[in-house]
């Protein structure tokens, strides 16, 4: 085992990253003539090609990509090991970006429980982003993203917090004035509210056989909880929401469920990072915190806070 590492290492990582020796040079302000003088030495020391070099083109080498992806993992377990150090003798502080689903959830469950940490951690920030852009925002600038539904990346790993359960929901206004629904193909004749969901799945109850699905064609498409449900309460049509947007509208009788002998299945919300990422002390302990509180009590404070909210602001 060598007693020092190869000289060179930080140099590789950021032409490897920026795919150019000048924009390596630039990051580290250097000349792109040093820098490429120190991936020569690298190279030589190691005995083996990392980069392939041409006039426009600068990309690694297949000893290349393996070698790049063992230096940066164990230079950011490094840095981890670094920041963990320093953790040990002082508080918590620095940003922790989240991306996270909105609507009700995100507003009215999820950011109680991120204000419960951030007052035990009063150095920590939080930005908050509610965006529903999915492909790569953990890879380009998130700590944390919280997701809703099936986890097909493997590259990533989840933290389930939770599980809500999905109805099919209509004003009892607009049923009176349509066609009965006694199966899910009735579905067809009806105006139907939908999301991003563009299949809904239902399994009778008693008859466990092959599901049945229906392709939505939607009278009103909008991908925001609170759209669809203040088109479903307006007698529009019938809708496909979590157990969180239409618990206290069945409760009080202005939503009633649709097909209640069939079942949507359960929709479940992940905590989502990187499985090649090494979280910092201060995302490590908001991922304890946050699978802590959903843990304890997942179908009741938590979820009822949005409820306790609506009520509150009746006149």
């Amino acid at each position: 085992m060598p007693s020092t590492l190869p000289f060179g290492i930080e140099e590789f990582l950021l032409v490897a990253e920026h795919q150019s020796f000048t924009g390596a040079a630039q990051s580290l302000g250097l000349s792109r003539a040093r820098i490429s003088q120190v991936i020569r030495q690298l190279e030589q020391t190691l005995g083996i090609q990392l980069f392939h070099r041409s006039t426009r083109v600068i990309s690694l080498t297949s000893a290349g990509e393996v070698f790049y992806q063992q230096c940066r993992t164990g230079i950011d377990q490094l840095y981890f090991a670094v920041e963990n150090a320093q953790d040990m003798h002082s508080n918590l502080s620095g940003v922790i970006r989240i991306n996270s689903v909105g609507g009700l959830f995100g507003e009215q469950i999820l950011a109680p429980v991120l204000a419960q940490f951030m007052k035990r951690h009063p150095e920590v920030q939080i930005e908050l982003d509610f965006s529903s852009v999915r492909e790569d925002v953990i890879e380009a600038k998130f700590d944390l993203v919280v997701r809703m539904g099936t986890l097909s990346d493997s590259s990533l790993i989840g933290r389930p917090l939770t599980h809500y359960q999905n109805y099919l929901v209509a004003s009892p206004d607009y049923l009176l004035n349509t066609e009965p629904l006694n199966h899910p193909r009735d579905l067809q004749h009806h105006a139907l509210i939908n999301g991003s969901i563009k299949k809904w799945t239902l399994q009778h109850h008693e008859n466990r056989e092959k599901p049945y699905e229906v392709t939505v064609q939607a009278k009103v498409q909008c991908s925001n909880g609170h759209v669809a449900h203040s088109f479903a309460l307006a007698g529009l049509g019938i809708t496909r929401q979590p157990s969180y947007y239409v618990e206290q509208a069945l409760s009080n009788g202005q939503l009633v469920q649709v097909l209640a002998d069939w079942s949507l299945g359960q929709t479940t919300a992940s905590l989502v990072y990187p499985k090649a990422r090494h979280p910092s002390a201060r995302v490590k302990a908001l991922i304890e915190f946050l699978t802590s509180a959903f843990a304890n009590d997942p179908q009741g404070q938590i979820n009822s806070l949005h409820s306790r909210t609506q009520a509150s602001s009746k006149p």
